[in-house]
């Protein structure tokens, strides 16, 4: 299991080493934005001037701007030796914050094109003197950010990777904590501590029975904009998600078969389980066969907020490095 307290420290320091944007940002006489993070396009970014740069306007039904992946630039991620770092880019997202304070959690699974393979990319848009992030797809304007201010490109710690030529033990429950209403370990053998109730999707030729990703999390703290979501297999293998994009109410899919879900049985032989742990999460809005946030032997989910900004100001990043060290050590002993 991890600790808790563990991934809070993990995420503060992600903060402070990404870049303190936390204050709301007076109106400017132009579009500008301030981008924080390992990219290659961090910096004063002026949309008034952008031209043909950042991959250009992009036109998504009625609405003009520029892509929010393609403003991010080239993105560095980076994996300390003997964690894992396949798909590193999973850990990372990007916090919107606007001149009012007000804030948006974007994963980069969602927006980079690897993965979600999506055809309604969340835009960056020019209005007058202000800039703001629109996001197009269904249902999911509740998640937009007016008078943009700031864009900070941050990250979770990454996991301990299993030794060279160890295999993955299948998982046995599902430890889900965090900003949830029922935490505990999940076997889903009709004893766990919420009753869910699964449903059946077909996925590229497998039939999966589970409950609903977003209804098994039921999140305890109601400002779902800036939480994220944390799962990880027994191999250590880390994605994260937005909140936002699993919750109905802000674009998710109810219908089944795009269904963000945590299967714990396949029907059509010879079947994902039990190779696949107890559970695994699969989400099937994103590009076809390419499962790079599907988790397999998962065993853990957590949900977490970005760090308060009074709560940032008052640690020293030397003392969370110290922290961090050792949750590390600890954390994963079992492997």
């Amino acid at each position: 299991m991890i600790d808790k307290e563990c991934r809070r420290a993990g995420a503060l320091a992600a903060a402070l080493t990404g870049g303190m944007m936390w204050a709301p940002y007076p109106a400017t006489a132009d579009p500008i934005i301030t981008l924080t993070g390992p990219t290659s396009n961090a910096g004063t970014i002026d949309l008034s001037m952008a031209d043909g740069h950042y991959g250009g306007p992009v036109t998504v039904g009625s609405v003009t701007g520029y892509s929010l992946w393609g403003l991010l630039g080239t993105i560095t991620t980076t994996t300390p030796a003997g964690d894992n770092g396949k798909n590193a880019i999973l850990r990372y997202y990007v916090l919107a914050t606007g001149a009012n304070g007000d804030q948006s959690l974007v994963s980069l699974g969602e927006i980079d094109p690897n993965f979600s393979g999506s055809a309604t990319p969340d835009l960056v848009t020019v209005s007058g003197n202000t800039a703001s992030l629109a996001f197009t797809l269904s249902g999911a304007t509740g998640r937009d950010v007016t008078n943009l201010t700031s864009l900070q490109l941050l990250s979770v710690p990454a996991l301990p990777a299993l030794p060279p030529g160890s295999s993955a033990p299948q998982s046995t429950s599902v430890v889900l904590a965090g900003n949830v209403s029922f935490p505990g370990a999940y076997t889903f053998q009709g004893s766990d501590p919420q009753n869910v109730s699964p449903i059946t999707e077909t996925v590229n030729g497998d039939t999966y029975t589970g409950p609903p990703f977003f209804v098994l999390i039921d999140p305890s703290d109601p400002n779902i904009l800036n939480q994220y979501v944390v799962t990880a297999g027994t191999d250590g293998y880390e994605v994260l998600f937005s909140l936002a994009e699993l919750d109905p109410a802000f674009g998710a899919s109810t219908v089944p078969n795009p269904v963000d879900l945590v299967p714990y049985a396949d029907t059509t032989p010879p079947g994902n389980f039990p190779a696949d742990g107890i559970a695994r999460i699969i989400t099937p809005g994103d590009t076809p066969f390419a499962h790079g946030r599907w988790v397999s032997n998962l065993d853990m989910i957590e949900v977490d907020a970005v760090p308060e900004p009074a709560t940032a100001a008052l640690l020293m990043s030397g003392l969370i490095g110290m922290a961090m060290g050792a949750c590390r050590r600890r954390r994963y002993s079992r492997i």
